[in-house]
């Protein structure tokens, strides 16, 4: 079967150009016509592959492939050209494909419901029956930009938590290797000497040069023990142990938890506000969260509620999920607003992340310094008190 390019006038008169699939130049001219359009132009269309991507799209891809139909709805133009348009811009080979293949595929006649239901791996499955619910209920464009807009304030909060604690770590870093450089190159030159001298070292001193023998092995066993254990960790715990492990941490543990709610309760808000059941809403989300953990939960309440349970009742009886956000959630369940409810609990908790974010950004610096601080004076005490010694002998 060959792909052709038409172009041709809607019932108003309006242009209108597409691709169709079709045996012969003949059989595209009667699909075309079949649906009230009036065909000026079909040309065979070279290059135009109709088949989707051969691997599910990446988190980003499929982000941006949501941004590009938002796009094309909300711009009120017919949705297979405008796919057609934006796979052209499109500098990502497989976002491409993927936009060329359903505009192919809706210029066939097929509905989005019908695409998106019998290509399920092509994207996410919260974000395909996302599309499925919105082009039902004809609210395509606002529930993708919805969603886009969800996810990029995910991304702006991650972000915004990693730069806070790339400073620190940044200083860490050079502290450590301004601390090698002098163990290994300066404190050398002053063990020599006060060995000549014969002298007794304090303790502190003793302790000094001890880490220096030793420490140019035991550091990086240290860091390759370090990196064994992360990647067994990575490799061979489960992603829930994993993540509730990371949860229990202190600090760094309830911002990293409270996060992964923030993504998964704003995936829930979208889905339920665009006509998704709750059950198969919890379920959905529950693909969407990168926190192996919150996405148990999320499963979890999900059989509870398909058991008879309410949202509410499943969410009390979790210690893992903050106590304030059940009772907005039971108001929204008797008010017959759950999605405004959920949207009160998401901005709750990126209040949260931002104060705990915050708190690390104004936090960790001092204290990083202090300790840096510390450790400075140590070695320097360490290396000078014999030379004061040394110095009171001589005179």
């Amino acid at each position: 079967m060959a792909t052709y390019r038409y172009t041709a006038e809607d019932f108003q008169g309006r242009p209108v150009d597409g691709h169709v699939e079709a045996e012969s130049v003949g059989e595209a001219r009667r699909r075309l016509e079949q649906r009230g359009l009036r065909v000026l132009e079909v040309i065979e269309a070279e290059g135009v592959s109709p088949e989707a991507p051969g691997r599910p799209l990446s988190v980003d891809e499929a982000q941006r492939f949501a941004q590009r139909v938002a796009e094309v709805s909300n711009a009120a133009i017919p949705l297979s050209p405008g796919l057609r348009a934006a796979a052209e811009e499109s500098d990502n080979p497989r976002l491409a494909s993927a936009l060329r293949f359903l505009a192919g595929q809706l210029e066939e006649g097929r509905s989005l419901d019908d695409v998106l239901g019998s290509s399920d791996g092509f994207l996410p499955r919260y974000m395909s029956g996302l599309i499925r619910a919105a082009a039902r209920s004809g609210q395509l464009g606002p529930a993708l930009s919805e969603l886009v807009d969800h996810c990029q304030a995910i991304g702006v909060l991650r972000r915004n938590i990693w730069r806070g604690l790339a400073y620190p770590l940044m200083v860490a870093c050079l502290a450590a290797v301004l601390f090698l450089f002098i163990l290994v190159f300066v404190a050398g030159g002053f063990e020599q000497i006060f060995s000549d001298f014969g002298m007794d070292w304090p303790v502190l001193t003793q302790a000094v040069f001890t880490w220096r023998r030793i420490g140019v092995w035991l550091l990086p066993a240290l860091l390759l023990v370090a990196l064994l254990l992360v990647l067994f960790v990575r490799w061979r715990v489960d992603p829930v142990a994993r993540q509730r492990w990371l949860a229990s941490m202190p600090v760094l543990g309830p911002l990293w938890h409270h996060l992964g709610l923030v993504e998964w309760i704003g995936l829930v808000r979208v889905l339920v506000r665009n006509q998704v059941n709750l059950l198969e809403a919890l379920r959905l989300a529950a693909d969407g969260v990168s926190n192996a953990n919150v996405a148990q939960i999320s499963r979890w309440l999900a059989d509870g509620i398909a058991r008879g349970r309410s949202l509410s009742q499943m969410m009390s009886s979790s210690r893992e999920i903050p106590a304030t956000l059940i009772p907005m959630v039971r108001w929204g369940e008797e008010a017959g607003a759950l999605a405004d409810s959920l949207d009160l609990g998401r901005e709750m908790l990126k209040e949260r992340v931002r104060m705990r974010s915050l708190w690390l950004q104004m936090a960790v610096p001092p204290l990083l310094f202090i300790a840096i601080a510390c450790g400075v004076v140590l070695v320097v005490a360490a290396l000078f008190l014999p030379m004061i010694s040394l110095v009171q002998n001589l005179t």
